[in-house]
């Protein structure tokens, strides 16, 4: 059987109503406050990461293609640094998704308790 499961539009009009309602406790929209702005610096650290690893990749194969392209791939492309990358996204993708579930199930109470509007 498949949930009916509320919109996007619905999700972000009931988080907003969570987060200015006077009747949840500010430290509980302190933190979820504060968890919003650490997802916000931590995908802007990472999104400068993967660029700035781009934009140095692009350079080290630019200054060895006399070499050869695969040649200049293979010695351009630091692997360790990919790696480093691909399991910081993967890390971050993981967090997202367990701390949108966290912001849901609270959201989803608060909206349990308020009863149908």
């Amino acid at each position: 059987m498949r949930r009916n499961l509320p919109s996007r539009h619905e999700q972000e009009q009931r988080g907003l109503a969570y987060l200015t309602d006077d009747r949840v406790p500010a430290e509980e929209r302190g933190w979820v406050m504060l968890g919003l702005v650490a997802h916000a610096g931590i995908y802007l650290l990472l999104t400068a990461a993967e660029a700035i690893w781009v934009v140095a990749v692009a350079v080290r194969v630019w200054r060895r293609r006399e070499a050869g392209v695969t040649t200049a791939m293979r010695t351009g492309v630091h692997t360790r640094t990919l790696a480093i990358l691909l399991v910081a996204q993967l890390t971050y993708v993981i967090l997202r998704k367990i701390g949108l579930a966290k912001l849901n199930r609270r959201v989803g109470e608060y909206t349990s308790q308020q009863g149908p509007a």
